[in-house]
């Protein structure tokens, strides 16, 4: 008795759900982690749901006479050739008792009808029929599981009139007889019982289950952590992963069991959501990599197929200058540079996240950006994605002001089935996917659906997104940072940091909780609102405007081999004619106007006179551009 009950322990909690409400009820409707594999632990052996529930619905506990299982592709078959025998012997009696001539066309004793290639009652309606009769049997109760439940509806608010028919036709199995027996005897032996199965409960008509306590809706999740930990324990010896050191001296006797423990704790929290054929997919790639690798690293392998992570990669003197080189491309904005900096060692020491869970599932670092246009939030961005992979091109940006209606997440999660684009994906998960090392900017948040902002507390809070096709995308490897303008309309005439801080923090607060009614993701963000000062320093502008014009110098030195140089007046004439509130995209407007335009005229009427040892010099006469192409001192 004492393993009986250890071993029901052992068994996910839905199924204590099952036993308590299939004794009780006419329907049972499973619906979700459906076509997973499941452990059982009085077999000792990984099976199928279907398998699992015949199994179960066995047990005399729980007072079934048979239990059969059904669907489509093979019909409806038996787990004992004895049940079959008394289901076809049911159906005679049954036909036989009807003296009336109308009884259900059982076909000849030897046990044919309804065949059909081989398969018993593979039609839909011909099995209808055949569990009717049998639900009105008085001396079996049945039990029936309907397989690939999501597959039998096109579709579930508009029914097909043959759908509707069979659908019709089990409503009315699960309503029982005309005249209902409530005694002791039928209390105690309650009637048959059917039970559909099916990946989606959206798939299904809700005709069958709303507004009737006999059938009973069950959850079918994922395994739990608990379940996750059991797996890798369960299976411990052919794990071929690194065992994690223990923090304490452990005696030897107790060194192999506490390793093995400290494993399955670190792999049950980074498979939070997976299914089991996930858990046996990565105990068999653990199998076949060159040398064994720590948990973290082999998650990747699977999910990412890669498993060399540019955040382990970091070098510790590259670190310690994380501040200085950012500051290369972004200047006057200390405060927000040590922000991504404390952000990218949080993340390196692998604490990111852990004050809220241990199983890592978070983005690596989360930012919001807010502060006037042109100060340089997408440039620090772009600066954290070189920093970090290596290479500009893992920052990846959404303009979110191309995301402001209802129906707009459907681009960035993908449709759902049944809608056009639907097998395309979305072209976030989509690019998470492609690219899970990567920093992810949202620019301009403010001007997104509030709709678009659900599914940011989902990525925020779980660390990853499933799309419409049913594939998940993990953010647990990338950074995800928010720009916003937000309060830079009516941002105060003063050049004083703190009351700039206090009026863009306030500006977000009002924004997310009372026109947005977000508060949610504003608590999200917490303290990694960064606020990005006006750029009014003229050395900071100067310099700022010297690495503006270092693309175009490259360019004609490389195309043309001219060199480009600008006096202190013309600089101080782009300098003053940007306005110093629109920070650095206002220099950027300065120079395309006075100095590109007119250098593009200029150097296309001289175009064969461009070569090597000539400069181009540019100067402030009379108020104007002047341009002059000039040879170099040094060439002979």
């Amino acid at each position: 008795m004492a393993q009986t009950q250890n071993s029901n322990h052992e068994y996910p909690d839905w199924v204590q759900t099952l036993q308590r409400d299939a004794p009780i009820s006419r329907g049972l409707i499973l619906y979700g982690n459906v076509q997973d594999t499941f452990y059982d632990p009085r077999q000792r052996q990984y099976v199928t749901l279907p398998e699992l529930l015949l199994r179960l619905l066995s047990q005399a506990t729980l007072g079934f006479t048979m239990a059969g299982l059904w669907d489509q592709v093979d019909g409806l078959r038996f787990p004992e050739e004895q049940m079959l025998s008394r289901f076809h012997k049911a159906l005679l009696n049954r036909a036989q008792g009807n003296r009336q001539g109308q009884a259900y066309d059982v076909g000849e004793q030897n046990n044919t009808a309804g065949h059909a290639n081989g398969r018993l009652y593979a039609d839909p309606a011909e099995l209808m029929g055949a569990l009717s009769q049998m639900m009105s049997s008085g001396k079996e109760r049945p039990a029936f599981l309907l397989d690939y439940g999501q597959m039998l509806i096109t579709q579930p608010d508009h029914p097909d009139p043959t759908e509707r028919a069979w659908m019709l036709q089990m409503s009315k199995l699960i309503t029982g007889p005309n005249v209902a027996r409530v005694d002791s005897d039928n209390l105690r032996h309650s009637g048959g019982l059917i039970i559909l199965l099916t990946s989606s409960l959206g798939k299904i008509p809700p005709m069958l289950y709303q507004g009737d306590p006999r059938v009973k809706l069950i959850p079918v999740g994922t395994p739990s952590r608990t379940e996750r930990r059991q797996f890798f324990l369960r299976h411990a010896d052919d794990l071929r992963c690194e065992r994690p050191k223990p923090a304490v001296p452990t005696p030897l006797a107790h060194t192999a069991t506490s390793s093995q423990e400290g494993l399955a704790d670190a792999l049950a929290d980074l498979t939070d959501q997976m299914q089991v054929n996930d858990l046996v997919q990565i105990l068999s790639l653990s199998l076949r990599t060159e040398a064994p690798l720590p948990p973290e690293k082999l998650l990747n392998l699977y999910r990412f197929g890669d498993q060399r992570s540019p955040w382990e990669e970091l070098s510790e003197d590259k670190l310690r200058q994380v501040d200085d080189s950012l500051r290369k491309r972004v200047v006057g904005q200390d405060a927000a540079v040590e922000h991504v900096g404390t952000m990218t060692i949080r993340a390196y020491m692998g604490l990111a996240g852990l004050q809220h869970s241990g199983k890592r599932s978070k983005p690596k670092g989360t930012l919001f950006f807010v502060g006037p246009t042109g100060v340089g939030k997408t440039e620090l961005a772009k600066a954290t994605a070189e920093f970090l992979f290596g290479d500009e091109s893992a920052f990846i940006r959404f303009d979110m002001s191309e995301y402001n209606h209802e129906h707009s997440d459907q681009r960035l999660v993908g449709a759902p089935p049944g809608y056009v684009g639907f097998e395309e994906g979305g072209q976030l998960t989509n690019a998470v996917r492609e690219r899970p090392f990567s920093v992810l900017l949202f620019d301009e948040i403010e001007k997104a659906h509030p709709r678009i902002l659900d599914k940011f507390l989902q990525i925020l809070e779980d660390g990853r997104l499933t799309d419409g096709r049913g594939e998940t995308a993990h953010f647990s490897e990338s950074v995800i940072i928010f720009t916003s303008n937000i309060g830079a309309s009516d941002m105060p005439a003063t050049d004083d940091p703190e009351v700039i801080q206090q009026h863009f923090l306030q500006a977000v607060g009002r924004h997310f909780v009372h026109e947005l009614k977000r508060p949610e993701l504003l608590n999200r963000l917490g303290q990694n609102i960064v606020v990005f000062n006006k750029i009014t320093d003229q050395a900071f502008r100067g310099s700022i405007l010297e690495r503006k014009l270092s693309p175009l110098e490259n360019y004609l030195k490389e195309r043309f081999g001219v060199n480009v140089r600008l006096s202190e007046g013309i600089k101080a004439r782009f300098l003053s004619g940007a306005k110093a509130e629109d920070g650095g995209r206002g220099l950027l407007n300065v120079v395309e106007h006075e100095l590109i335009n007119p250098m593009a005229r200029f150097l296309f009427d001289r175009v064969h006179q461009l070569r090597r040892a000539r400069t181009i010099a540019v100067t402030d006469e009379d108020n104007h551009v002047h341009f002059e192409l000039q040879e170099d001192a040094n060439h002979v």
